[in-house]
C-alpha cells in the first residue's frame, strides 16, 4: 500500500491512468449486466421465493440454472465490491495528497517569511575584495633578494594532494530526456597566506523546471560560480579563510541572480539546487542551497553530512514529526523551500571542514542520496575512497540499481598525502 501511495504521488500519468481505468471499469460493470442493480440480482431474488414451486415442477433439473444464476450474481457482487474498494483507495490517496500539499504550502510560506525577515535584517552588499597594491621599491643585496623570494610549490613540501573522480548519469527512468544536473571539478593554483598553493573547486547543481529549463538552470548556475569565483581567487594577491568563504558565498548569490534573470527572459519557471566545495590547503569551504549534498568521510569517524537540506521533509525530521529514514519515501521529499532563481536574494549556508590525509569529500545531487542510503555510501568510500574514479562509478551504479528515478551527479575528492 505504501509503495502504491508513493508511486501515485510521484507520477501524474499514473494518477490519470488510474482515474481513466476506474471510469472504464465503472462503465463496464454498469452497462454489461444491464444497469444497477444487475439483472442477475433481480432475477435471483425473484427465483429464490419460487424455488419450492420450481422444484416441484422440474425437480433437480432446476438446480443447475439456479446455481449458474447465483454464480453470475456473485461475480457481479465481487466486481462491484472491487470497484467501490478501488474508488475508496484512490479518493483516499487524493485527499491525503491534497492535505499534504496544503501542509507543504504552509511550511513553504513559513520558510519564505523566515527568509524574508533574515534578508531584511541583513541587507546584501557586494563583497569587497582585497585591493592590489604594488610593494614599495626597496634596494636590497642579492642575498636578501634570494631570502625574500616567494615560496614556489616545488620548494616546499605540500601537505595535501587531491585525487578526483566524477560520475554523471541521466538515470533509468529518464533515458530519453536531458540530464538536468550539471557539475564541475576544477583545480588550479593561487596565493594563499603568502604562499603559492594548489586549490580545488567542486560544484554540483540540480536543475528544476523540467527538461531544457532545468538543464539550462543548472548549467548557468555552475558557469556563474566559476566565472564569479575564479577571477577573485586567482586575481587577488592575498587570500584568507574569511575572504575565501565570502567569495564562495558571493559566487552562489551571483548564480541565483543569473538563474532568476534567465527565467524572466524565457518567461518560464526554472531554478536549481547547488552545493560547492572550495578546497584550499587543509580546509574545505562548503556552501549549499537546496537539497544537493556534500558529505565528509574520515576512516576513524565515518560518514557525516556537511550540508543541511532545505526541503520540506528535512524540516519534518528536524521537528521530530517523521523519522530520518522516512525522507526516502515521503511523497514531498523532492520539494525544496530554498533554491536558486526563486527570489532576488537567497540565503546560502556555509561550512568549514578541516581535512586530513585520506579524507574524502562527496558532492552529489538527490539522484544519488535518495537511491543510495548513507551506510552504503560510507561502505563505498571506505572500500574505494582512495580511488575516486572507481568510487564515483560504483556510487552511480548503486543509484541505478536502487531505481535510478532521477539524474545522478557525483564528485568524489580524495585527500592524499604527498611530498615534493
Amino acid at each position: 500500500m505504501e509503495q502504491l501511495k508513493l508511486a501515485y504521488d510521484l507520477h501524474l500519468w499514473l494518477r490519470r491512468v488510474s482515474w481513466g481505468l476506474l471510469a472504464i471499469a465503472g462503465a463496464g460493470i454498469y452497462l454489461i449486466p444491464g444497469g444497477f442493480p444487475p439483472r442477475a440480482w433481480i432475477l435471483l431474488f425473484t427465483v429464490i421465493p419460487q424455488l419450492a414451486k420450481l422444484w416441484a415442477l422440474r425437480g433437480p433439473a432446476i438446480m443447475l440454472p439456479v446455481a449458474l444464476l447465483a454464480l453470475q450474481s456473485l461475480t457481479w457482487l465481487i466486481a462491484w465490491g472491487l470497484f467501490l474498494g478501488a474508488c475508496i483507495v484512490i479518493i483516499r490517496l487524493w485527499r491525503q495528497g491534497q492535505h499534504e500539499r496544503k501542509e507543504f504550502e504552509a511550511d513553504l510560506q513559513e520558510a519564505h517569511n523566515d527568509i524574508s525577515e533574515e534578508q531584511e535584517a541583513l541587507p546584501w552588499s557586494p563583497l569587497p575584495l582585497p585591493a592590489r597594491q604594488k610593494p614599495p621599491l626597496v634596494l636590497t643585496n642579492s642575498l636578501e633578494k634570494e631570502q625574500q623570494a616567494p615560496t614556489h610549490p616545488w620548494q616546499r613540501q605540500l601537505s595535501l594532494h587531491l585525487n578526483v573522480g566524477v560520475g554523471w548519469d541521466v538515470g533509468t527512468t529518464r533515458k530519453h530526456k536531458p540530464n538536468e544536473d550539471s557539475l564541475v571539478a576544477f583545480e588550479g593554483t593561487c596565493i594563499y597566506n603568502g604562499e603559492l598553493l594548489p586549490f580545488g573547486l567542486f560544484v554540483v547543481a540540480d536543475g528544476m523546471g523540467g527538461y531544457a529549463h532545468g538543464q539550462d538552470a543548472s548549467y548557468l548556475a555552475v558557469q556563474t560560480v566559476l566565472q564569479s569565483l575564479l577571477p577573485n581567487i586567482v586575481g587577488s594577491e592575498e587570500m584568507t579563510d574569511d575572504i575565501l568563504i565570502d567569495v564562495l558565498v558571493e559566487s552562489v548569490k551571483q548564480a541565483n541572480l543569473g538563474v532568476l534573470q534567465r527565467s524572466q527572459e524565457v518567461n518560464a519557471e526554472m531554478g536549481a539546487t547547488i552545493t560547492a566545495a572550495l578546497v584550499m590547503d587543509k580546509t574545505a569551504f562548503v556552501v549549499n542551497v537546496g537539497d544537493s549534498r556534500t558529505y565528509h568521510y574520515r576512516e576513524c569517524e565515518g560518514l557525516s553530512q556537511v550540508t543541511r537540506d532545505h526541503s520540506h521533509v528535512a524540516r519534518l525530521v528536524a521537528a521530530g514529526q517523521i523519522a530520518r529514514d522516512d525522507i526516502y519515501t515521503h511523497p514531498n521529499r523532492n520539494q525544496v523551500y530554498r533554491g536558486l532563481g526563486a527570489e532576488s536574494r537567497v540565503k546560502v549556508d556555509r561550512f568549514s571542514v578541516p581535512l586530513r590525509a585520506n579524507d574524502c569529500l562527496l558532492l552529489c545531487s538527490d539522484g544519488l542520496w535518495e537511491m543510495v542510503r548513507d551506510p552504503e555510501i560510507e561502505k563505498t568510500l571506505k572500500e574505494m575512497g582512495n580511488n575516486p574514479s572507481q568510487a564515483s562509478k560504483a556510487l552511480v551504479r548503486a543509484a541505478l540499481k536502487g531505481g535510478g528515478l532521477d539524474n545522478i551527479s557525483v564528485i568524489v575528492v580524495h585527500v592524499a598525502p604527498t611530498t615534493v
